[in-house]
């Protein structure tokens, strides 16, 4: 059940931004086999939320849905990455996005993980593709990278990136970033920094977009691309493929208040059930950035998250 969440009295500007990603959203009507492609890139499903009855109006579908999500995480786990959310809709069932629609249309364009290296020494793993490699924008540095096509007409995009201190030797793929497509980089940019994200400065002049970080989650960058043709996108919150991503605040009442201040529309926070999560659920509020892609900001303490503080790469 979903009920309107409490508005905080005062607001705290550091409790109210975003300091996480939580999560990018994948719907897929076999989660089962989608998570079987994240397997061999070394994901780990931790967990899961099955629900027969959750009011997802603030979603934008129905009062009584039915669905089964399994979160992915790479090696470093949940608390110190963000995951795939792989939700399996059976009520409305997931429904089919066309390729065509997808290659034209704004939104989530692919999935990015990072390699220590895409070199032979890579074996036979899923992340080594037939398809020949080719120079990428990541985290404001033109990077290798080869495309995998995964389950549900998803791109995922590996790209060569040391990893940072500290992280975990023979951890296979690591969730790096997301792609995309906009048709105003300069509304969009200006966006999503009151939500609190940052540009990082290219390594060369670049016109054609730009990478964007939370400082407090500096390994995982939403690289965004221009395309002032590109059509809007007719993808609901049941739509195959890469939906909406998830954002972790202290505050999200307060991220509200702050965000209605600044002239961005957004939508009273609400309490969304998930009986399977230790939390029993979170406050959440829906946001839609200048070309309608859904952004969603979550109730997520700092204190149960530990992002590495040192850039990848």
């Amino acid at each position: 059940m979903t009920v309107p969440s409490e508005a905080s009295v005062e607001v705290d500007p550091h409790a109210a931004a975003v300091h996480a990603v939580l999560h990018c959203n994948l719907n897929s009507p076999d989660a089962a086999g989608a998570a079987a492609f994240w397997e061999q890139l070394a994901f780990t499903r931790r967990m899961r939320n099955q629900s027969d009855d959750t009011d997802a109006r603030f979603l934008g579908l129905g009062e009584h849905t039915a669905s089964d999500t399994w979160f992915m995480y790479d090696v470093r786990g949940p608390r110190a990455a963000p995951a795939i959310e792989i939700c399996e809709w059976t009520d409305p069932p997931v429904e089919p996005r066309t390729p065509g629609e997808a290659a034209r249309a704004v939104g989530f364009t692919g999935l990015g993980v990072r390699v220590a290296s895409l070199g032979e020494e890579t074996g036979d793993s899923a992340y080594v593709s037939e398809q020949p490699r080719h120079a990428a924008w990541v985290r404001g540095r033109l990077r290798q990278a080869q495309h995998v096509a995964a389950p549900d007409g998803v791109t995922v995009e590996v790209v060569e990136i040391d990893p940072p201190a500290g992280d975990p030797e023979d951890q296979g793929a690591a969730f790096s970033h997301a792609r995309l497509r906009c048709t105003d980089l300069e509304a969009t940019v200006a966006w999503y920094e009151r939500l609190g994200w940052r540009v990082v400065e290219p390594s060369e002049p670049r016109v054609d977009g730009v990478s964007l970080v939370v400082d407090e989650d500096p390994t995982f960058s939403l690289e965004l691309e221009v395309d002032p043709d590109a059509v809007p996108s007719t993808m609901q919150a049941n739509t195959q493929g890469v939906f909406r991503i998830a954002l972790g605040c202290e505050d999200v009442p307060g991220a509200v208040q702050l965000l209605r201040a600044a002239g961005v529309e957004a939508p009273d926070a609400v309490f969304t059930a998930m009986p399977d999560v230790p939390t029993g659920g979170f406050s959440v509020a829906v946001l839609r950035d200048p070309d309608g892609t859904m952004v969603e900001l979550v109730s997520r303490p700092r204190a149960e998250v530990r992002r590495p503080m040192e850039p990848a790469g």
